[in-house]
């Protein structure tokens, strides 16, 4: 698992897409890395219900219907909020966001 599998760890190549950031890869549930994606179309928004869509039927799967997303869902929406605290106690543009 990449353990940061995000769009702005992927590069769009003529070969196809290229993964980066591999410095947290492990060995591990594959679910990990698609929950961040789930999480950015269902809490955030950022990821539209189409382009949504468009991924899990590139990928073969939709992470928000297994039966352990809402836990790993949670985890990764609390890394997410702890985040963006920190960035907020020196950067007073993420505090709405910290909120």
């Amino acid at each position: 698992m990449h353990r940061d599998a995000w769009v702005g760890n992927v590069a769009s190549t003529a070969a196809g897409p290229l993964l980066m950031d591999f410095e947290r890869v492990s060995v591990g549930p594959p679910e990990w890395d698609l929950v961040s994606t789930g999480v950015k179309t269902t809490t955030t928004r950022a990821v539209t219900e189409a382009e949504y869509a468009e991924f899990c039927e590139a990928y073969g799967t939709d992470v928000t219907e297994w039966e352990g997303y809402e836990l790993l869902a949670g985890a990764r929406e609390l890394r997410m909020t702890t985040y963006a605290a920190q960035h907020a106690a020196t950067r007073p543009e993420w505090r709405a966001g910290a909120q």
